[in-house]
């Protein structure tokens, strides 16, 4: 998909082309996970004092395209929602990409469990150049490694089943914040990741890099 190489030009752009795309959208009844809904509209961006106030409250910089984005957008209207393929649970709302302030007190969670889980605080990161993390969904989250900033899946698992053997494990998912966006939104339930889907391009691997995305 083509699309603008400014990051500016390219938030705007991918708020006007995503609206048009929730117009006409219809839930795919045969997956489970989150889907946007029809008639989603982002909500405002923010200020730059609330952008000042939400990068004090997690401790760190965000990168340009997190800062454009959030200008840009601040979450959605309506939240995404999970039919779990029709299998005859009860739908499940939540929200697809996070709002602040509402979501902050989920987004510090998400970012701590895994900061907890390989013994790091943010001044360790800051002080050892460890590139901090911010959740852009659940398990995905943007890696700020002040290259492309990567997307990455983050989750917790555990060595052998041992509850007590908790581990980060982490695979790269895009290559860039844009890249995410498209395939989140118009190619939702059918994407690869970047790395099946250019598994030849050269990337430099980071602290958060398992050994089968270097």
């Amino acid at each position: 998909m083509n699309h603008p190489d400014d990051l500016k030009e390219f938030m705007i752009w991918f708020k006007d082309l995503s609206e048009k795309y929730f117009e006409m959208i219809e839930l795919e009844k045969d997956v489970a996970g989150l889907q946007h809904q029809r008639g989603t509209k982002w909500r405002p961006g923010l200020t730059n004092q609330e952008l000042v106030d939400f990068q004090n409250e997690l401790g760190f910089d965000f990168p340009y395209e997190l800062i454009e984005f959030y200008k840009t957008m601040n979450g959605t209207d309506f939240p995404g929602v999970n039919v779990y393929a029709e299998q005859g649970l009860p739908y499940y709302y939540a929200p697809v990409y996070f709002s602040y302030p509402e979501h902050l007190p989920e987004i510090k969670k998400l970012i701590q469990e895994r900061l907890d889980m390989n013994g790091l605080t943010i001044e360790q990161m800051k002080k050892e150049g460890i590139p901090f993390i911010f959740p852009v969904h659940n398990y995905y989250f943007m890696v700020i490694d002040k290259l492309t900033n990567p997307i990455y899946y983050l989750s917790i698992a555990h060595k052998n089943h041992g509850l007590n053997q908790g581990y980060i494990y982490g695979s790269l998912w895009t290559d860039t914040f844009q890249s995410w966006l498209i395939k989140d939104v118009f190619y939702q339930t059918s994407h690869i990741n970047d790395l099946e889907e250019f598994p030849n391009k050269q990337r430099v691997t980071n602290y958060w890099t398992t050994e089968n995305d270097s």
